[in-house]
Formats: structure tokens, sequence, C-alpha cells
């Protein structure tokens, strides 16, 4: 919406409060719910005031560090959108800024748009669908249970959930969100939906907005939605599956040669593109794969770890059957809970790389070996200087230390694993 249509709206008395909110480096969604005219008169100053702790906690919400300065908000007009299911109230996403007005160094929605800008440099465009997959669970002697019970791809999960999904889709809709398809995934009480094709930023705006609306959706039917990548252990588990395609400034799709030599029907400019990202692969995983539950979803069979370029589905990046007929490739090893900007813009980097540098790539073949825990990622991506550099020292260090503290919380929890196995051992 234009700013001047969104005044309007706010005096016409239909938006009573609106909802403020960025995203911090793990990608999840902090903010604060405005009454309508304390936004109209934070549009007129710098922003939204917050402490920058708020981009520096983890997932369990505690700070990695001890002082903090501050940072503002500043709303994106763009974005914003009416809830539809809560009373006047509406959203709007925001770019984090510092006290002089300049991008904030750990605020990955501005490094997305500096991707975005040297693609342009190289007179690229990139469109994306994401695709991700979520459980509904419910709570049954104090620990979640699958929804339903439907079997995989069966009619009978979208019979059981039919009135939730009808209201999923309707408010995803509502919102301006472009929905392509929703499907009954593999696990019970597992869903998938593919979004439409949209340019890069737009889709990283939906996916946030997206998982909120399938969050508070299943609340009203009395579920939960978790986007954890492996909630069960006997059940599998939730990935996020990301379509590429690149155009031209002039909007003309780029990456299809109907005389590839390698008979895939890819431009050579595309195949430097992938190579780019295959060559940064195991430092992108820490970021497309971001938790220590990611790495237990790669014992599954089906789960896409060999490293390169094919069109059989265990390659990270396949190439589908109709890519002649589409000119879009797939990015095949992400969660869900990936933080959208980040991702992209490391994807995107790479990618340039590959491009800058003419480099090439062989297809149907493996070539290296993928990262199988978080910190062998981390460790990667920590001693990756060129992507590192590309995104930026800062946010990328910061991300290492989050992950780094992750992985120490994790190793020193007792689980009930370990007090089953150990504790009567020796008697």
């Amino acid at each position: 919406m234009l700013k001047d249509e969104i005044l309007e709206l706010l005096k016409s008395g239909r938006i009573d409060y609106v909802r403020v909110v960025f995203v911090d480096i793990l990608g999840n969604v902090r903010g604060r719910s405005l009454r309508r005219a304390e936004f109209e008169k934070v549009l007129n100053e710098r922003g939204v005031e917050y402490s920058e702790s708020l981009i520096l906690l983890d997932y369990r919400d505690e700070p990695i560090r001890s002082t903090y300065a501050d940072m503002f908000a500043q709303a994106d007009l763009a974005t914003f959108s009416v809830i539809p299911y809560l009373e006047r109230t509406g959203r709007v996403l925001s770019y984090l800024t510092q006290i002089d007005g300049s991008p904030h160094p750990l605020c990955s929605r501005s490094l997305l748009i500096k991707g975005i800008q040297k693609l342009e440099e190289v007179g690229l465009k990139l469109q994306v669908a994401f695709e991700p997959t979520f459980y509904l669970i419910k709570f049954k002697d104090s620990r979640a249970v699958p929804a339903d019970e439907a079997r995989a791809f069966s009619l009978e999960g979208l019979m059981e959930e039919q009135n939730l999904l009808k209201d999923l889709i309707k408010n995803l809709g509502s919102s301006n969100i472009k929905v392509q398809s929703v499907n009954k995934h593999y696990g019970p009480g597992q869903y998938e939906i593919t979004f439409s094709l949209s340019d890069v930023l737009e889709a990283a705006d939906s996916l946030i907005f997206a998982r909120e609306t399938i969050r508070d959706t299943a609340r009203s039917y009395n579920a939960y939605s978790t986007f954890m990548p492996k909630p069960f252990r006997n059940y599998p588990s939730s990935s996020m599956d990301i379509f590429l395609k690149i155009l031209d400034k002039d909007n003309n799709p780029v990456g299809v040669d109907a005389n590839d030599s390698k008979g895939l029907g890819l431009s050579k400019i595309l195949y430097n593109f992938i190579a780019g990202i295959i060559e940064h692969l195991p430092s992108i995983i820490a970021i497309a794969s971001p938790t220590i539950n990611s790495y237990k979803r790669f014992k599954e069979v089906v789960t896409p770890t060999i490293m390169g370029v094919g069109t059989e589905r265990h390659f990270v990046l396949r190439i589908p059957v109709t890519y002649k007929d589409y000119g879009i490739i797939e990015f095949r090893l992400a969660d869900p809970l990936a933080n959208p900007y980040l991702l992209l813009s490391s994807l995107i980097f790479s990618g340039i790389d590959g491009i800058e540098r003419n480099l090439d790539v062989e297809v149907n073949q493996s070539l290296g070996i993928l990262p199988t825990s978080l910190r062998e990622a981390v460790k990667s991506l920590d001693k990756d200087t060129k992507l590192k550099y590309n995104l930026g020292q800062e946010i990328i260090n910061t991300f290492v230390e989050l992950k780094n503290k992750e992985i120490e919380d994790y190793e020193g929890e007792i689980t009930d694993w370990e007090i089953n196995a150990y504790l009567k051992s020796g008697w």
C-alpha cells in the first residue's frame, strides 16, 4: 500500500492497531502493537524504538551479550496488510536502522536488499517460491502428537482438516499471500504449502507473514503448528524446498538453453550461478538447516543430501523434468525455520560469486560431502571468508555466536534418553 492509502485507512476507523514487526537473525518475528495515533506519529519519525537485545536472542529468548545499543524499526509501508482474522488490526514489516538512520548491520532484511541490488548490477533478477512443510499438533498427556492420523498424500488428511485448511487459504489470500497448492504431506498431521513465484523480497516477506497466519489459524481450531524440522522420532521431518528462476532486467528468463551440451537445458549463466552455490554449499547449509534438530532429518532416506546438481531428487540442487518449459530449479535442503532473508542472501551472493569467477559445474554426480552436524556447518561458514565478507562479517559472526551457544546449551542438557540408558548402568 502507498502511504496515503494507509493513512486514509487509519482515518476511516477500520484499523485501530498496527503491529510493527521485524525479523531477528534466527528468523523469529519480534514487534509491538501500536495504537493508530501512535503508528501515524512514528511514520514521521525514525521509527519504533527497540533494544538491540531483541535481535540477539537465541531460540529460548536468552541474550548472547550483556550490553546493547538502541535501534529503530522503520516500517516498510509496501508490506502493510490487514490481518483478516483479528479485529481492526494491521501489520507491517520493518527495516532495522541505527540511531543515525543507517541500516543496522544485523538487519537481514536490509541484507537481502543489498543482494537484490548486487543482482541488478550484473543485469539479473530472481524470482522465488517457498514450499514449507509443517505439522499440525495437539497435546495429549502433556506430549505433542499429530493432530490427525492421515497417511501420506491421502485425501483423508484434506478431509480431516478441511475447515482449518480452507480458513488458512482464505486468510493467506486476504493478506495478499499467493498460494499455488496445499497438500497432505508424508507424516500424520503434516501439511505442505506451495507459494506462487514472486520477486525475492516479496517471497521472503510472504513467508514471514504466512508462518504467523498458519500459527494463528491453527490456534483458532484448538491445534498448534510447528515448523520444527523433526518434531517426532518416528515420523518424517519437515523441510522447505525453494524454487528459483533467473530473469534479466526486462523479466525475460535467462536460465534456459536448448543447446546445452550437458543435456539439461541450462544456460551458461545458470551453470555459473549454480556452481557458485555448490562451492559455498557447506557454509550455506548452516543458514539453510540452522538447528541441531535439522541434522537429525539428514538420516532419513528421502532427505536430499547429495552435494551437487542433478535430476534425481537426492541432489541438493535439483533440475525438474519440466525445467526446459519453466526455467525453475529447486534448492532442497532448507528448513521451514530458516531465516528467509539470510538464506536467500547467501544463495544470491554465492551465485554471483560463481558468475563473476565464471565457474562451471558437473551434473548428476556428487561433488563433495556436506556437513552432518550443526557444529560442522557452522565451522564451514565461519571459515568461508568470501561469503562472510559479502554477507557482512558482523551479521555472520553474530549468527555463528548464536549457533555456538545453541550447541553448548544442547550439549549441557541431560536428556531422557541418557537417564534411561545410563542411570542404572554398572549396577
